[in-house]
């Protein structure tokens, strides 16, 4: 199954200095491909969840580091630790604000995962804490119903020497329903899940369908 997604290509253009410049930048966000990988060239500036085909919702978010090498200078040379900007990521801050309002309480969610600090990369995110999927559910599980979602997130972690990093805070605004899909040739049913990020009830992806 290869998905269709409807997606708002982004221009990628100059970044203004600010001060207190984050060490690692969320660019912008895209869904992750079957197998997680994240691509660069295409962005969604918002998403939809069917709830009937998925219970969370997976944002590939680029990222692009600040951090540089220092070289220590021993002798004659300098020395630089290849690990010395290694980040570990340990936090992921969410919170939520709803139309109709739900009142879903916000969360710091503990993740692990590493990260090169003096390169580029990506990470995968799902942004529905239980307790969202729960008022998610419950406001639209009868179907009909949508509920307007801006996630606010913010990934925390710390250096491999022990300082603080954390990325800028971005929004991402979900339409979340539920509609159960129906295999249009009577007796066919959803196919089997096509990768740890199985894309399907995400931005209007479907199960492929087969046969029993």
């Amino acid at each position: 199954m290869k998905p269709i997604y409807l997606a708002a290509l982004l221009v990628f253009g100059t970044v203004s200095c600010v001060d207190n410049l984050p060490k690692l930048q969320i660019l912008q966000s895209a869904p992750p491909e079957e197998d997680c990988n994240v691509p660069d060239d295409v962005a969604l500036l918002s998403g939809s969840l069917n709830l009937a085909l998925a219970g969370d919702y997976l944002a590939g978010l680029t990222v692009t580091s600040n951090l540089s090498d220092t070289p220590i200078v021993v002798g004659e040379g300098p020395v630089s630790d290849i690990d010395s900007t290694a980040v570990y990521l340990t936090e992921l801050e969410l919170s939520y604000q709803t139309e109709p309002e739900l009142n879903i309480p916000s969360a710091t969610v503990p993740i692990y995962g590493t990260f090169r600090g003096n390169q580029d990369g990506s990470m995968v995110l799902g942004l529905l804490t239980r307790d969202a999927q729960s008022a998610l559910r419950s406001a639209v599980g009868g179907g009909g119903s949508v509920v307007d979602v801006l996630v606010t997130l913010r990934v925390r972690g710390h250096t491999v020497a022990g300082g603080d990093v954390e990325t800028n805070e971005i929004s991402y605004p979900l339409v979340v329903g539920f509609a159960p899909y129906v295999c249009p040739k009577p007796g066919d049913v959803h196919g089997p899940s096509v990768g740890p990020c199985d894309p399907r009830g995400q931005n209007g992806v479907v199960p492929e369908c087969v046969s029993p």
